[in-house]
């Protein structure tokens, strides 16, 4: 009975270490985050044209250049903000995002608001690039490029985009919500370690 007891007690013990052994030297530990509309877009929204069908969809540089009246960097990652309501808890979820990433010369957060809004103050964020747009740019840059869905009051319901070095939007985030600008932050980490 003691022989019994003891190899299956040495089986209990050396099992998982057998099993997690064999995951370190078989496994990959690689995750991926989805790139939207893969095959173009399909069903514009109102005022828009089609992209390019059974292409992978990406932001138009020179037609953001035109917008924000800047040049957008190339090889860098960039974090859209438009289409929320001024709020604190916005802005103290967008301080966090800010924090994680401070010093960081791939990636940019651009907050684009109405030409009617507040005009942003500076900020110690250098990363930080804030616009204000006539409203017509505006609902273009967001329904068109963006492929947001805002309302008549310029609000949508996910008020980040992310995109990527090769201009393809990876992800829509509610900036609202703490759990979502956590999941930003893991997602933009796996973008930056592809």
């Amino acid at each position: 009975m003691k022989i019994t007891k003891s190899i299956f007690l040495f089986l209990i013990l050396v099992f998982p270490v057998l099993i997690y052994l064999f995951l370190q030297g078989f496994g990959k530990n690689e995750f991926t985050i989805p790139v939207y509309y893969p095959s173009g877009i399909t069903l514009p929204q109102a005022g828009c044209t089609s992209s390019v069908l059974d292409q992978v969809y990406q932001t138009d540089r020179t037609v953001l250049r035109e917008l924000l009246g800047v040049e957008v960097p190339q090889d860098q990652i960039t974090v859209y903000e438009l289409g929320n309501a001024k709020s604190d808890q916005i802005r103290n979820n967008l301080y966090t995002f800010l924090e994680k990433y401070k010093g960081r010369e791939d990636i940019s957060l651009v907050s684009i608001r109405k030409s009617n809004d507040t005009v942003f103050a500076p900020t110690r964020y250098d990363f930080w690039k804030r616009y204000n747009l006539p409203d017509s740019n505006f609902m273009r840059l967001g329904r068109c490029i963006l492929q947001l869905d805002l309302n008549q009051q310029f609000e949508a319901d996910s008020g980040l985009v992310l995109v990527d070095q090769k201009q393809q939007i990876r992800g829509y985030y509610d900036p609202m919500i703490l759990k979502e600008i956590d999941r930003l932050n893991t997602e933009l980490y796996i973008l930056l370690s592809e």
